[in-house]
């Protein structure tokens, strides 16, 4: 146990979150900032309890709920009862509850148990996840008195302030994800090796792009502006690191676009993603929505250029002064993406150093430790 400035002691802190997924790194972040001595607890409330997902948690405790859909709809009298029992023994200090549904959760869990004095931070990812009529309402009467909220970027930030809660600018905190510089560079690989790696020619100009493969990244438009690209630019290659429900589409689009098959490489889901970025010349993010793109950071990291849209936070991440294109743009795109292949030595050196000094002043765990500290703790 711990004191802080103001002899509050602290010293638990309990992590909900829906399930295991692309969050992981995000959500071990946030556990990892408080000091050693706090007791960690991370609750998934859906998924059984599995051995690798329980050697990925930065958590003292891990319980796995294993709640189905009835569980999770209507008024989840069996998770509040859980949850409350958890609640109870744990005794937190404070509750980060990741997404909608472990924030509404761990609130009721609280009420039903009178814990008033404990605070839940609900941590929102994306735009657009609380402005349903249903949402506001559950906001602004249920959620408001015992709930701070904290946005992934200036974006989402506004977002939530705009969703009608009623809550002051002081209960939202803007708190961009971060990287730990050190600790991440030493797993990179060396640009032979992560080529080898993914199969890529040595000798070959390459785009990378890592992300989930759902509407909001667009990948469609980044194929379509790769169309573009092989035309004056016959020997680059695509590598797409990712999977989701639209692979099948994606692939269907490269046939459609007459891409020939090595031209562009499908690695699926990778959890060693960042080790293989060196591999890449160019990174390029065409979503159409982000709250706050992490592989950005880990493309500053790299010293990669970068070639982005300019949507939801992902100005924030590379700067105002960032030449970004429009979403949906496939010939901007192209464009842009020729413009930074055609890069001489120089140059790419220049804008690889400048990322990664943003990123240093910017996007440092450090950074992300004292900001969060001071908004959960110094309340």
């Amino acid at each position: 146990m711990v004191e802080s400035k103001h002899n509050q002691v602290v010293g638990g802190v309990l992590q909900i979150r829906y399930r295991d997924d692309a969050l992981r790194t995000t959500c071990n972040q946030y556990l990892n900032a408080y000091p050693v001595d706090f007791y960690r607890v991370v609750v998934f409330l859906t998924g059984p309890e599995k051995a690798d997902v329980r050697r990925t948690v930065a958590a003292n405790e891990v319980v796995f709920l294993d709640l189905d859909r009835a569980q999770l709809k209507g008024l989840r009298r069996y998770a509040r009862s859980q949850l409350s029992q958890i609640i109870a023994r744990v005794n937190p200090t404070l509750i980060l509850a990741h997404r909608w549904k472990a924030t509404t959760i761990a609130v009721a869990a609280l009420k039903a148990l009178s814990a008033n004095n404990i605070r839940v931070f609900s941590v929102v990812h994306a735009l657009n996840q609380l402005h349903s009529h249903s949402r506001r309402l559950v906001g602004r009467f249920f959620l408001k008195q015992q709930c701070r909220f904290i946005g992934v970027s200036e974006a989402v930030r506004d977002d939530i302030l705009d969703a009608g809660f009623g809550l002051a600018s002081e209960d939202v905190l803007a708190l961009p994800n971060a990287i730990d510089i050190d600790k991440t560079r030493a797993t990179l690989f060396l640009p032979e090796k992560a080529r080898q790696s993914l199969g890529l020619p040595l000798d070959v100009p390459v785009i990378g792009h890592v992300g989930r493969l759902v509407g909001a990244k667009d990948q469609k438009t980044l194929i379509s502006a790769f169309a573009l690209i092989q035309k004056s630019l016959p020997a680059v290659r695509l590598v797409i690191i990712g999977a989701g429900r639209l692979e099948a589409d994606l692939k269907a689009l490269l046939k459609s676009l007459q891409i020939a098959d090595d031209k562009v490489i499908f690695a699926g889901a990778r959890s060693d993603a960042v080790c293989l970025m060196p591999a890449f010349d160019i990174f390029a993010l065409t979503s159409v929505a982000e709250g706050f793109p992490r592989v950005l950071l880990e493309a500053l990291l790299c010293k990669i250029p970068i070639v982005a849209t300019d949507s939801g936070g992902i100005r924030e991440v590379l700067g105002s002064e960032a030449q970004l294109c429009q979403a949906g743009d496939i010939d901007g795109i192209s464009r842009y993406l020729i413009e930074a292949l055609q890069l001489n030595q120089t140059a790419r050196q220049k804008v690889g150093d400048d990322g990664y000094e943003r990123l240093r002043k910017n996007f440092a765990s450090e950074i992300f430790q004292k900001r969060l500290l001071a908004f959960t703790l110094d309340f």
